[in-house]
């Protein structure tokens, strides 16, 4: 465990780093009062899509400002203090091959790491790590006040200045609300909850974009008369319990994983040892719960609003009234090694702070359970999606680009995911290069930005390896493969990060090589690897063998079977690791091909009025089953369209539509 006096001293010494930085900056902005310089790239707002899309344009080279109302609140976390899962896992490898901040800051920051899914393919496991939140805002602060040519400054931004042109008008500068100006050709909004945020607490209601700060509403005003098409979300966040006052030897406990696995292509480690890690510890909800809940609807205004909130990480609130008496889980997690704090994930409600209190200790655990502070729910204006083309860039504002919970995302991942790509567009139009795209065959951020812009969004989207048709290549042990050179060809990545790449490629390439040219049969391998003979022999090249889904083929003592051709490959653990999964998923990425491809032919086809989207064959999860239903799409196409219909579950009612119609065509 790292003690609390290091923790000091690293702490003070960023507090004496700040401050010099912080006068240089006051000192440049103060030189002009009314006028500031102008700017390659201004972004609004220093949350995750903030502090990713300032760092992509100044390692783009743009000259670059970040405007923030309070920079104490840079890179902070607000809601939960956790990185990574399940599809969000892969944006964050994303992030990072593209020379992103988050992972590296998650990886020098983090009290636990765990790989979730790990029973499953290494498609769709999902690295995540508690973050320490104090050591994570430190971390990416110090990033960006360590990266050239870029600028902070405290402020509010009142309004955008354009430039009228002959089709359409073009970004000029922003106006802050101490009347100064600034020039910029490209500006990326990276609002968050702010746009016109209200926060809710029982019946109880004030403007703000998170508890303790101003929502941007002169801004959402500027949005607004441009002609954008907004709508209203809403979320939330949990109450905050005092360690001490929690009985975790009642609880069941869950350890980080041993070795940690860092988030950062860079890293072949996190900042601490296995031991040092902090547990979570897991409890449930109680008949007590739902009382109180149901009880109390009459005086929740944020529950009974005409509003949507997230369907994946719903309130408390909706779960009970959605899913009737059925108990559910709560993560105890904990906020920081100094933190008194425990983050109750799954508990995000919006009653009264006297009732939230009362919820509280009707947990397994938490019977005399202290609340520091009552959760609360978060209104807030979006930007529809679909008014943006695939680079993020505003179709109505030629230099305006969009991060974000804006877009109607939630999350950090998908807000970091969208600032990289939205900051490295506005530094390549402001500095006339060629914009950076990503399709959806090339990474979860083309699955999210495509499904964004061209299908939008009608409550907060998230990412889930689900919505991938093609998941099994898009891994989080390739996302360098996908994406980093792509990268370093936008001036976006650093030559360090690109030599590592290339040197994996050429590694993989070379050792694939080989495995394929040693064959035997597999028994032959079998006995050499001293595992039990199959009923059959048959030829296979060292390649194919480790193609089996087994664990105890493993690359090692695949390799050690012909060490002479290669037991190099031994010698270097990452290469190994990667030759599995590459092996495994050899075939089944010619089949998912297939199956995609099927789709594709097949949009056209029309669905039966009376189909039965009940059908146990179909295997349709409820959401799925409810929006079908609901919708009731006349093609193939109408189906993939409706947000929420994963690709695997259209291949499945293609199949079933023509299995239907040859039933048909026969009686």
């Amino acid at each position: 465990m790292l003690r609390t006096a290091q923790l000091w001293r690293v702490f003070s010494s960023h507090i004496f780093t700040r401050n010099l930085f912080l006068n240089d900056v006051r000192r440049a902005v103060s030189s002009s009062p009314s006028t500031c310089d102008a700017f390659d790239v201004i972004v609004v707002g220093g949350g995750h899509a903030g502090t990713e899309a300032c760092s992509a344009a100044a390692r783009m080279g743009a000259r670059t400002l970040l405007v923030t109302q309070k920079r104490s609140t840079i890179g902070e976390m607000s809601c939960n203090p956790s990185f990574g899962g399940i599809g969000k896992g892969h944006l964050i490898r994303e992030v990072d091959a593209l020379d992103g901040v988050c992972a590296r800051c998650c990886d020098r920051s983090g009290v636990q790491y765990k790989v979730l899914n790990r029973r499953k393919g290494p498609a769709v496991w999902g690295p995540r790590a508690q973050i320490d939140r104090t050591l994570y805002k430190r971390e990416v602060q110090q990033t960006l006040e360590n990266t050239p040519n870029m600028t902070i400054i405290e402020a509010s931004v009142e309004d955008i200045m354009l430039c009228c042109a002959e089709e359409h008008p073009r970004m000029d500068g922003i106006t802050l609300s101490d009347g100064r100006t600034i020039g910029t050709n490209s500006l990326v909004i990276t609002t968050g909850t702010f746009l016109r945020g209200q926060i809710n607490i029982g019946m109880e209601t004030r403007p703000a974009g998170r508890i303790g700060d101003d929502p941007a509403v002169g801004l959402a005003k500027s949005i607004e008369k441009l002609g954008f098409r907004l709508g209203r979300l809403k979320t939330g966040t949990p109450p905050r319990i005092h360690r001490d006052s929690i009985r975790f030897e009642r609880l069941a406990r869950h350890p980080g994983d041993d070795p940690p696995v860092p988030f950062s292509f860079l890293n072949d480690r996190v900042w601490l040892e296995p031991d040092q890690q902090l547990d979570c510890f897991l409890t449930q909800t109680t008949s007590h719960v739902n009382d109180i809940v149901l009880r109390n609807l009459h005086c929740n205004r944020h529950v009974t609003e005409e509003l949507t909130g997230p369907r994946y990480c719903p309130s408390i609130e909706s779960k009970i009234l959605r899913f009737g008496h059925k108990l559910h889980q709560i993560w105890l997690e904990p906020e920081g090694f100094d933190s008194e704090l425990i983050y109750p994930n799954g508990l995000s409600c919006t009653l009264p702070a006297d009732e939230q209190a009362k919820l509280v200790r009707c947990l397994e655990g938490l019977e005399q359970a202290v609340m520091v502070r009552p959760g609360y729910g978060v209104e807030y204006d979006f930007v529809d999606p679909r008014e943006l083309f695939p680079t993020l860039e505003t179709k109505r504002v030629k230099g305006l680009f969009l991060a974000g919970q804006i877009n109607g995302t939630t999350g950090y991942e998908e807000a970091a995911a969208q600032g990289v790509l939205a900051g490295a567009n506005a530094a390549a139009h402001a500095l006339s290069r060629s914009p950076l795209t990503v399709s959806r065959t090339e990474a979860y951020l083309g699955v999210l930005v495509d499904d964004l812009t061209t299908l939008g969004t009608n409550e907060p989207y998230r990412m889930f390896t689900s919505r991938a048709e093609f998941r099994l290549s898009l891994r989080p042990d390739n996302a360098d493969l996908r994406l980093t050179e792509k990268g370093f060809a936008m001036g976006l990545v650093s030559e360090e990060r690109l030599q590592r790449t290339v040197s994996i490629r050429q590694r993989l390439a070379k050792a694939v090589e080989l495995l394929c040219d040693v064959k035997k049969g597999s028994n032959q391998w079998r006995a050499a690897m001293h595992l039990p003979p199959a009923k059959a022999s048959v030829y296979k090249s060292a390649f194919e063998m480790l193609a089996i889904s087994n664990d105890e083929i493993t690359t090692e003592r695949v390799c050690a079977v012909e060490p002479t051709v290669l037991g190099w490959i031994l010698h270097d653990p990452e290469l190994c690791q990667r030759l599995k999964i590459e092996a495994l998923y050899s075939l089944s990425i010619e089949d998912q091909s297939r199956e995609v491809e099927e789709v594709l032919r097949n949009e056209s086809l029309r669905i039966p009025d009376a189909i039965d989207y009940l059908s146990k064959s179909l295997n349709l999860s409820f959401e799925e089953q409810e929006k079908l239903v609901k919708i009731k799409p006349q093609t193939i196409a109408a189906a993939s369209r409706i947000q929420g219909i994963t690709p695997s579950s259209i291949v499945r009612l293609v199949k079933y539509v023509k299995q239907h119609k040859l039933s048909a065509t026969a009686i």
